[in-house]
């Protein structure tokens, strides 16, 4: 039986899950969500192999959580943007801003595997379905704000937002600086965004 090192086990638990999620983000990094079984992550662990079922039940548990850890923060942040900034217009501005900065991010890589998890569970697809609708449930309420009294549709618009948004975190993925990025995009929202 191996020893447990920290101060209590639920201690020695709380490591040995970091350490499982640590290792699984690098080899679905590098080998994908499908080229990586539970064998990989238990030996860069250091775990046999069915020990690790002990700390997740499979792989889709350990990417879910991956994606919980480096999401969570960043939709904490959004979440807390409407306190934050009661401008819709500063709103939007901030929220393109971080999502600009999380899509330049190293914990963005670990989200776009999710799309490798075709059949996951009606669990898992949930928690995720949940961390993508938070940023976008911000960003329509403020969009909606802006665009209601013009007699527009706040969804077709926080649309259009999201998707220049998303097409624009592509191009600042491929330059070493997002800031020309940032500025045109708040640019061309701002004028979506014009009574």
């Amino acid at each position: 039986m191996p020893r447990i090192s920290a101060a209590s086990i639920e201690e020695h638990v709380r490591q040995q899950n970091e350490r499982v999620l640590e290792a699984a983000a690098r080899l679905f990094r590098a080998k994908g969500f499908r080229g990586t079984d539970m064998a990989d992550i238990a030996t860069a662990v250091g775990l046999a192999r069915n020990s690790i079922y002990r700390y997740f039940p499979n792989k889709e548990h350990i990417l879910a959580a991956c994606v919980q850890r480096d999401m969570g923060p960043f939709v904490k942040r959004i979440e807390g943007l409407e306190e934050a900034y009661p401008d819709p217009r500063a709103r939007v501005e901030a929220w393109i801003d971080m999502a600009i900065d999380m899509a330049t991010s190293p914990a963005h890589a670990t989200l776009e595997l999710m799309s490798e998890v075709r059949e996951a569970s009606p669990e898992l697809r949930q928690q995720i379905l949940r961390l993508h609708q938070a940023p976008n449930t911000v960003l329509e309420r403020a969009v909606g704000a802006l665009v209601t009294r013009q007699r527009r549709d706040p969804a077709l618009v926080t649309a259009m937002v999201a998707g220049m948004v998303q097409s624009a975190a592509a191009q600042a993925i491929r330059r070493s600086s997002a800031a020309a990025v940032k500025r045109e995009l708040k640019a061309a929202a701002a004028r979506l965004l014009q009574p």
